[in-house]
C-alpha cells in the first residue's frame, strides 16, 4: 500500500469524448514537474460514482451506515486518495499529478468535494459537429451503423458532459479551453498560469512520454493518427452530414452560442 500524500496537487483533464482531451492531457504532461502522458484512469471512476450514488441516496440508504455525510465523504475520499497515490507512485511521485478520463468530467464537482484544496480541473471544449463526426467514425470503424438516434445520443452526452462548467464550487479551480484555440499563445500562457506548470511546451510532445497508448493501433476504432504527434487542429474527417448537423444545432445550441461555434444546416 502506497503512502498517501494529501499535499500533492492533482489536475484532472476532462471534456466530451473526442473533444481533444488526449492532446490537452498530453500537452500538460510536457512539463517536467508532472508525470508523463499515460492512459485514462478509468479504474478510478467507480469510486467517484460510488460517492455520487451514496450522497444521492443519503436519506434512503447511506445514512444507515454513516452518522453524517462528512463521515461518508471521508470514507470515499480515502479510497480515491489511495488509488491516486498508486498512480502517482507508478510515475515516481511527480510534483503535480495529472490524470485524465473524459467519463469523469460530469463528476468534477464531486471530485472537488472529495479532494478540495489540492485539485484543479482542465476542461476541453470542441465544436460539437466535429465531436459527433469523430464518434461517427469510431462507430463505423467498429462495424456499426450510425444514424439519427446515435447523433441524438452523442449530442445528449456532449451537453451533459459540460454541466459542471457553471458549478459555483468549481469557480476558482476550473480552466476551460476550446480545442480550436489550444495553440494560441495567450491560451497556453493562461494554462501555464492556472496549472502552475510554466514549462508546458507543445514542441515537447512525445519527449516526456515513454510508451503512450501502447495498446492502440490503426485497427482500434478509437485510434487517431493525431495521437502523440505534433498538435494539428485541422479536421481529418469529412464534414458532418447536413441532417446530423441540424440535430446538433438544435440540441447543442447553448454550448455553440456560448463558445462561438457557428451552426450550419
Amino acid at each position: 500500500m502506497h503512502p498517501i500524500d494529501e499535499s500533492q496537487p492533482v489536475i484532472f483533464v476532462g471534456g466530451a469524448p473526442r473533444s481533444g482531451t488526449t492532446v490537452t492531457h498530453h500537452l500538460i504532461c510536457t512539463s517536467e514537474d508532472t508525470n508523463p502522458y499515460h492512459s485514462e484512469i478509468s479504474f478510478i471512476l467507480p469510486f467517484i460514482q460510488s460517492y455520487w450514488t451514496g450522497m444521492d441516496n443519503w436519506d434512503n440508504h447511506t445514512k444507515t451506515f454513516f452518522a453524517e455525510p462528512e463521515h461518508f465523504r471521508l470514507h470515499s475520499r480515502h479510497h480515491l486518495e489511495l488509488s491516486l497515490a498508486h498512480v502517482s507512485k507508478v510515475f515516481d511521485d511527480p510534483k503535480i499529478l495529472t490524470v485524465k478520463d473524459p467519463a469523469m468530467t460530469p463528476y468534477f464537482s464531486e471530485i472537488n468535494a472529495l479532494l478540495h484544496g489540492r485539485v484543479k480541473f482542465v476542461t476541453t471544449v470542441r465544436h460539437p459537429y466535429n465531436v459527433v463526426r469523430s464518434l461517427q467514425a469510431v462507430n463505423e470503424k467498429s462495424g456499426l451503423v450510425f444514424g439519427v438516434e446515435d447523433v441524438k445520443q452523442c449530442a445528449e452526452v456532449y451537453m451533459s458532459t459540460y454541466h459542471h462548467i457553471d458549478h459555483p464550487g468549481l469557480k476558482d479551480v476550473l480552466f476551460v479551453l476550446r480545442y480550436e484555440d489550444i495553440l494560441q499563445e495567450s491560451v497556453l500562457d493562461a494554462l501555464r498560469a492556472f496549472t502552475g506548470l510554466s514549462d508546458i511546451d507543445p514542441d515537447r510532445l512525445g519527449i516526456h512520454n515513454p510508451d503512450p497508448d501502447a495498446a492502440l493501433n490503426e485497427n482500434d476504432p478509437w485510434y487517431s493518427p493525431k495521437y502523440h504527434a505534433k498538435i494539428d487542429i485541422s479536421n481529418r474527417l469529412s464534414p458532418l452530414d447536413p441532417e446530423f448537423r441540424a440535430i446538433v444545432n438544435e440540441m447543442c445550441r447553448p454550448m455553440m452560442e456560448r463558445f462561438d461555434y457557428h451552426d450550419e444546416t
